[in-house]
């Protein structure tokens, strides 16, 4: 059994997946559909404000794609708006989830980076700061599939964060120890926590160690920020144009940090 306790090539993955491990993904899941933490989904109050957000700037009843649409929390509000929606995710469980809640709403269980939804867009959304868990390679192949997906003067609304992000973040290490199992495990087990920064890639990587009994499982989180001239100049050059930044849509609130800019754009 070997800890990993070295600092990750940028963008590197691990073997495991927070989001497609069956035990996590189901503990993603209630923290999805906790509407009072901003753990996995934002509150209810801060959803309500995106979706009225995301609704002045779209054309009534669009033919919506919602990228990482986890249970549906968003999709179910474009659909009571009678917007046309699809959402994909690759947690199962949330998928299972929002299939279940929803049948008048289409949702896929897949990657969005490997198998883009097929279909034309009038609206692109995708929220909770999920442009930053890319490569800068998969966020690229990713762009121009939007792009490519939504019909003239579609647009695409998205959050990211700003540089001000690394002020609420520091490198460190941290241990954690659950005798009757938690988040990560039904079991007992200790949970190694690494962050790393990489400030002139403008990221972080979260690195964890699992240990449970004899075995370890180890995991890789990444979180990408940028500049307003970075994202700007990186849309322009997919072809988007009419790009409008909003800050402080939310205020100060309990996400993983307030420093969050809304990117709403144009084919």
């Amino acid at each position: 059994m070997k800890i990993n306790d070295r600092k990750p090539i940028l963008f590197e993955k691990s073997d495991h997946n927070i989001w497609t491990d069956p035990y996590i993904q189901q503990q993603m899941l209630k923290k999805h559909l906790d509407l009072h933490s901003d753990e996995a989904s934002r509150r209810q109050e801060y959803i309500v404000k995106i979706v009225n957000f995301i609704l002045q700037h779209a054309k009534p009843k669009s033919r919506s794609l919602d990228l990482g649409c986890g249970p549906g929390l968003y999709t179910s509000h474009l659909a009571d708006e009678m917007h046309t929606v699809t959402g994909i995710d690759f947690n199962k469980a949330s998928i299972e989830y929002a299939t279940h809640k929803r049948k008048d709403i289409e949702y896929i269980l897949g990657d969005y980076i490997m198998n883009y939804p097929t279909g034309q867009y009038d609206l692109v959304t995708m929220i909770y700061c999920d442009m930053g868990t890319h490569s800068d390679r998969d966020r690229d192949k990713l762009l121009k599939n939007i792009y490519h997906s939504l019909t003239d003067n579609g647009i695409f609304i998205f959050d990211i964060f700003s540089e001000g992000i690394i002020n609420d973040r520091q490198e460190g290490k941290s241990w954690e120890y659950e005798p009757s199992g938690g988040f990560w495990n039904e079991s007992e087990y200790l949970l190694l926590s690494q962050t790393f920064h990489y400030p002139r890639d403008k990221a972080f990587a979260y690195q964890y160690n699992l240990i449970v009994e004899d075995t370890i499982k180890q995991f890789i989180v990444w979180e990408r920020y940028y500049s307003e001239k970075e994202i700007t100049d990186l849309l322009k050059k997919i072809g988007f144009r009419k790009i409008s930044i909003h800050k402080n849509l939310l205020g100060k609130n309990n996400f993983t940090s307030s420093s969050e800019m809304f990117i709403v754009t144009e084919k």
